[in-house]
C-alpha cells in the first residue's frame, strides 16, 4: 500500500519540520497529533466527513431529480407517453452507469479524482438549473394555463392532438377494433398522431437529464475510492468504518429525498421539489471543495481498463500464432510444458507478447466474473421496473389519505367514454390540492430500502454464520440464484395486482379521479399499499443478488482488478436499464400494443399486466440458464479437487503453492 506515496499530493494545509514516514513505521508512529504522509489523523478524518456529507447531499439531489420524473414529464404540460416517459428515465439510469465507467478511466489517466469530480459536479449543476427551469414554467402553467409566457418562451408552442374515435364496446369492458376484431379490454389504436409524440420540452429536458447523468455517473465512480484514499493508511477497521458511514449517507440523502421532496413535488409542485434539490447538489459542491484543505490527492497513474484493453488486443493481432502454435511439434522445452496456450496467453512475454505473464493471469481471471455480470443483466432490467412501471402502475390506484369516490368516472376503461388527454377530466371539477393530502407512490420505494437496511446486517451477522456452523454451503452464485427467484416473483405479484386492479374497475363500473401533481388519473378505488409485496420482494431480491454478486467479483479477482470490477459492474447495471427500456419501446409498437398510445398511455387501456408477466419469464430464463451453469462450474471445482490423487514428491510442492493461491484470492466458490 506504500507504494502509491510517492504520487500523493499534500493538502493546501501543509507541516513544516516533518518528514513523511515510511509505510512499516505506520503503527508505532501515528499518534493523533503527528502528521502521517503530510497530514495529521484528525484532518484526514475531517476529509472523511467532508466527503460522507457531500455524498450525503449528492444523494438526496439525485434521487429528488429522478424519483418523480416520470410523473413529471406524463403530466401536465408535457403530457409524453406513460411508457415513453419510463423510457426515458431507464435511458437516463442506464448512461448514468455507463458514464461511470468513463469518469474512473479519466480519473486514472488523466484529471485526477479530485478535478474530476469538481468538474463532474459542475456540469452536474449545469443539467440540475436547466430542470429547474423547465420546473419553473410547469409551476407557472399550473398557476394560470391561460398565461404561460415562460413556457412557451422555454419550450416553444406545443401542437394540440385531435380528438381520436373511440372503437364500439365489445362485452365487459371489451372494445373491437375498425376492422371488427376484439382487441381485449380497450382500444389499441394502431397509429400514433405526431402530437403525442412530440416530446414537448424535450429539446431542454432530454440535455439537462444528459448533464445530470455524465455527472452524477463520474462522481459515483470516484467518490467513494476517494474517500477510501483518505484512510488508506489507517488500517483495515478505519478503512471499514469509512464504507460503513458511507453506504449510511447513501441511504439518508435517498431517504430525505423520497421522504420529503418527492412529497413537495407530489403536492405542491415540482418546481419547490426541484429547487430544493438543487440547493442540496449546491451544497454539496461547496462542502466537497471547502474539504480540500484536508484532502490527500493522487496524480493519475494510468487505468488497469487501458492495459486490460491493450492486452486483448494484442492477443486479437497474435491469433495467428497461436493456431500455429498447435500443430508445432518440434516445440522447445516451454512450448512442450504449455501445449495449448489460450487466446490471452499470445499477450505474454513467453510465447512473444509484450506484457508480463501477472498481468495477462489478472485478465484472464476476470473472465468468470464477467460471465456473473452478464448473467445480472436481466435481473437489473427487472429492478428498475420499481422506478418506473411501478410508479406508473402506482399513479392508476387511490393513494389519497381521504377516499374520492365523490369524482367517479364511469366506463374509464373504454376510451370512447373520456377525452383524448386522461389529464383532462370532462364535467368534473378538479380536486384542490389542498382538500387530500396525496401520498405519493414514489413513496413505496421506500420500502426497498427499509429492507435493505435491516436485512443486509442481519444476513451478515446471524444468517449467513449460523448457516456457515451447521455445514449450510450457500455461496455467492447459489445467493445470486436465489435473489433472482424473489425478482421473479416481485414481477408476478405485480402482474396479478395488476389484474385484480382492473377487475376491481371493471366490477365497480367507474374509476375514481386522482391527482398527482398538475395530473388527473383514472385510477381504481384500491389501496396503492397494495404494492408493499412487490416492492418488498425486490428490496429482498437485492440483498441476495446485487450484494452476493459484487462479494463474488471481488473474491475471484485479484487486487489490481477490482476498480474495473467495480467499473464492469455499473456497466453490467447500465446494459440491463437499456435493456429494459428496448423492451417497453418493443412492446407498444403496433400489433404488440400491451402498453396502449391511447389517453397519453393510461394503462387502463392495453395490457400492462402482461408487462410485468414477461419480465417475470425474461428473468425465469436467465434463472434456468444462471442454475446450470452453477452446477457445471461447482461440478468442474468438484472433479479438480478429487483429481489430486497420488502426487508425486517432486509436484508436492507446486500443489501446495497453487492450494495457498486459491485461498488467498476465495477463488473456491466453496469456500
Amino acid at each position: 500500500m506504500a507504494q502509491g506515496k510517492d504520487d500523493e499530493v499534500k493538502p493546501l494545509l501543509s507541516y513544516r519540520g516533518h518528514s513523511r514516514l515510511e509505510a512499516g513505521d505506520l503503527d508505532s508512529h501515528r499518534t493523533l497529533t503527528d502528521p502521517l504522509y503530510g497530514l495529521s489523523r484528525p484532518k484526514r478524518r475531517a476529509a472523511c466527513t467532508a466527503i460522507i456529507t457531500t455524498e450525503m447531499f449528492e444523494r438526496l439531489a439525485f434521487y429528488g431529480l429522478t424519483a418523480n420524473l416520470v410523473l413529471f414529464l406524463n403530466g401536465d404540460p408535457f403530457t409524453w407517453l406513460s411508457y415513453e416517459a419510463a423510457n426515458t428515465l431507464l435511458i437516463f439510469l442506464g448512461i448514468t452507469y455507463m458514464c461511470s465507467v468513463l469518469g474512473g478511466w479519466i480519473a486514472d489517466t488523466m484529471l485526477g479524482r479530485f478535478k474530476t469530480i469538481l468538474i463532474s459536479f459542475i456540469i452536474y449543476i449545469c443539467g440540475t438549473v436547466l430542470l429547474i427551469l423547465v420546473g419553473c414554467a410547469s409551476w407557472e402553467y399550473s398557476k394560470d394555463k391561460l398565461d404561460h409566457t415562460f413556457l412557451v418562451t422555454l419550450c416553444g408552442g406545443k401542437q394540440k392532438c385531435p380528438l381520436s374515435t373511440a372503437a364500439p364496446i365489445g362485452p365487459l369492458g371489451a372494445t373491437t377494433s375498425t376492422n371488427g376484431t376484439t382487441m381485449g379490454m380497450v382500444t389499441l389504436e394502431p397509429d400514433i398522431p405526431d402530437c403525442a409524440r412530440q416530446h414537448y420540452c424535450g429539446k431542454v429536458i432530454l440535455p439537462a437529464l444528459f448533464l445530470i447523468a455524465v455527472g452524477t455517473g463520474a462522481i459515483r465512480s470516484n467518490l467513494s475510492p476517494f474517500g477510501a484514499d483518505q484512510v488508506k493508511y489507517e488500517g483495515p477497521e478505519v478503512m471499514r468504518m469509512f464504507f460503513n458511514w458511507f453506504y449510511w449517507a447513501i441511504n439518508v440523502g435517498s431517504f430525505i429525498a423520497i421522504g420529503a421532496v418527492v412529497c413537495i413535488q407530489q403536492n405542491l409542485n415540482f418546481f419547490y421539489g426541484y429547487l430544493i434539490t438543487g440547493i442540496a447538489l449546491v451544497m454539496s459542491t461547496l462542502v466537497f471543495v471547502f474539504g480540500r484543505m484536508f484532502y490527500l490527492s493522487k496524480k493519475p497513474m494510468g487505468s488497469v481498463l487501458t492495459n486490460t484493453r491493450k492486452i486483448i488486443g494484442e492477443a486479437c493481432r497474435r491469433r495467428k500464432q497461436r493456431r500455429r502454435l498447435y500443430v508445432r511439434q518440434d516445440s522447445d522445452q516451454v512450448l512442450r510444458s504449455n501445449p495449448n496456450p489460450s487466446f490471452l496467453d499470445m499477450a505474454k512475454t513467453r510465447f512473444g507478447g509484450s506484457f508480463h505473464e501477472s498481468m495477462v493471469e489478472d485478465v484472464k481471471a476476470l473472465g468468470k466474473v464477467i460471465l456473473v455480470f452478464i448473467a445480472l443483466i436481466p435481473y437489473w432490467a427487472v429492478y428498475f421496473q420499481m422506478q418506473t412501471t411501478f410508479l406508473i402502475q402506482g399513479l392508476h390506484m387511490r393513494f389519497s389519505m381521504k377516499s374520492s369516490i365523490n369524482h367517479t368516472v364511469p366506463d374509464c376503461t373504454n376510451a370512447s367514454s373520456t377525452d383524448t388527454h386522461q389529464h383532462v377530466f370532462p364535467d368534473i371539477p378538479d380536486i384542490p390540492k389542498d382538500e387530500n393530502f396525496q401520498i405519493p407512490p414514489a413513496w413505496l420505494t421506500l420500502f426497498d430500502i427499509i429492507v435493505v437496511l435491516i436485512l443486509v446486517p442481519v444476513m451478515d451477522r446471524i444468517i449467513y454464520p449460523r448457516m456457515d456452523k451447521s455445514g449450510w454451503n450457500l455461496t455467492h452464485l447459489r445467493r445470486i440464484a436465489i435473489g433472482m427467484v424473489f425478482s421473479t416473483m416481485a414481477m408476478v405479484a405485480a402482474g396479478v395486482l395488476e389484474v385484480f386492479r382492473i377487475q376491481k374497475i371493471l366490477s365497480d363500473g367507474y374509476c375514481i379521479h386522482m391527482r398527482a401533481g398538475n395530473t388527473n388519473y383514472f385510477a381504481a378505488d384500491l389501496w396503492v399499499f397494495c404494492q408493499i409485496p412487490q416492492y418488498t420482494l425486490i428490496g429482498i431480491s437485492e440483498v441476495f443478488t446485487s450484494v452476493a454478486g459484487l462479494e463474488f467479483a471481488y473474491s475471484q479477482a485479484p487486487r489490481s482488478m477490482q476498480g474495473l470490477i467495480m467499473g464492469l459492474f455499473y456497466m453490467a447495471m447500465g446494459l440491463g436499464s437499456f435493456l429494459s427500456s428496448g423492451i417497453l419501446t418493443l412492446l407498444a409498437v403496433p400489433g404488440i400494443s400491451w402498453l396502449s398510445t391511447q389517453d397519453l398511455g393510461n394503462i387502463n387501456f392495453g395490457h400492462f399486466s402482461y408487462v410485468f408477466f414477461l419480465f417475470a419469464g425474461i428473468q425465469v430464463l436467465a434463472l434456468i440458464i444462471f442454475t446450470i451453469a452453477i452446477f457445471m462450474y461447482e461440478k468442474n471445482q468438484r472433479v479438480s479437487s478429487s483429481s489430486v490423487a497420488p502426487i508425486s514428491p517432486t509436484r508436492e510442492s507446486q500443489r501446495l503453492h497453487v492450494q495457498r493461491g486459491q485461498v488467498s484470492r476465495g477463488s473456491s466458490i466453496d469456500g
